[in-house]
């Protein structure tokens, strides 16, 4: 089998190090350059993980044996790096969320469509087995339509769950950003919520400083969604959260024949079903629909902690759909959309209305 071999621009968020050792731990896979404006940084990825190091990200895209290239920079600067990589025509991974405006994740997308490049985004909470299995329930119909979806998802902070100085610098700043806990952990969710129940047509927020009122982007947001169906939905996102592993994802999905209950980003993820049409009473009954293991599932889990598993079978998925020219699960749309939602609830945060998406 042909190695594939990997461009990796820039360490500034933590998710590089997650995929740079999902990507480590496969075969017939390397990674051949890594490119960080950080010397220091930049130096110690290559040396943790392979490949010349660079200084210049450009002087990496200049190379022609590089098949495909991951973007994990700061937000706000994903949209020259990737139309830069679209220039170099290399096929191309960019961390969520893709931009800090709609223009730009716009802009980003039509790029990749024109050039004709294969794109993906950072949705690793699609390839969580829990998350995956629910939507296998709902486009099965076992719950009927999606009437209403209500999602909390949070930290306790981007420096609370250990990111390092250089992360948590441009991720407080409301340019470098974009925002506070509303883009970042909101993306996720956001994402979701739209696999599950389809777009969304109306957004409005209210975002606030509740507990760190030092920061100057919003520690904890409230949003209130109109899909495109008619369902209604709500998603709380904080950088405030005290719980367990210092992270929430959870879902509540409900239909007019059942409902979803999903805890993901936990010790224990689960996944619960109630249905209607099962447990042979008239009023229905829950159960815990069974996760079947992947036949080759790509983990080592005595290294992998539970809430970081999904980043090693996301790049897996990722790498065979190159090998296998099969379309990849999050592509730019699904960016852009996010960005649109995004962008609508700070709008509606700051002019007190309820803004639509065209």
């Amino acid at each position: 089998m042909t190695k594939l071999r990997i461009g990796m621009i820039s360490y500034e968020h933590v998710h590089a190090d997650f995929r740079s050792k999902a990507l480590r731990e496969m075969e017939n896979v390397e990674i051949v350059a890594v490119a960080d404006d950080d010397p220091a940084r930049g130096a110690a990825a290559a040396n943790r993980y392979g490949g010349q190091y660079y200084g210049d990200y450009r002087e990496l895209l200049a190379r022609k044996d590089i098949d495909f290239v991951f973007i994990h920079s700061a937000n706000a600067d994903h949209l020259s790096m990737v139309l830069d990589t679209v220039s170099a025509g290399k096929n191309l991974f960019c961390e969520k969320p893709i931009a800090t405006s709609a223009a730009d994740a716009l802009a980003m997308t039509l790029a990749v469509e024109r050039a004709g490049l294969r794109g993906t985004v950072g949705f690793c909470s699609r390839f969580i087995p829990e998350a995956e299995r629910a939507k296998e329930v709902i486009d099965s119909g076992l719950i009927g339509r999606i009437i209403s979806a209500r999602a909390v998802i949070g930290l306790a902070g981007i420096q609370e769950i250990g990111c390092p100085d250089y992360m948590t610098d441009w991720m407080v700043d409301p340019v470098r950003g974009g925002g506070g806990a509303f883009i970042d952990e909101g993306a996720h969710a956001i994402d979701l919520l739209r696999w599950y129940a389809g777009d969304i047509a109306a957004v409005s927020t209210l975002t606030a400083n509740n507990a760190k009122p030092q920061l100057m982007v919003e520690d904890n947001a409230a949003t209130v969604l109109q899909f495109a169906s008619g369902a209604l939905g709500t998603l709380n996102t904080l950088w405030s959260l005290h719980i367990d592993v210092g992270m929430r994802n959870t879902l509540e999905i409900y239909g007019t024949e059942g409902t979803i209950s999903l805890e993901l980003t936990s010790k224990h993820p689960k996944l619960q079903v109630y249905s209607e049409f099962l447990g042979g009473s008239a009023n229905g009954s829950w159960f815990e629909p069974h996760i079947k293991p992947k036949e080759a599932e790509p983990h080592d889990y005595q290294s992998w902690p539970t809430h970081a598993q999904h980043y090693k079978r996301e790049v897996t998925d990722i790498i065979n759909c190159l090998r296998q020219d099969r379309p990849f699960r999050a592509g730019f749309r699904d960016g852009l959309h996010v960005a649109q939602v995004t962008e609508a609830g700070y709008s509606s945060a700051k002019e007190g209305r309820t803004i639509r998406i065209d």
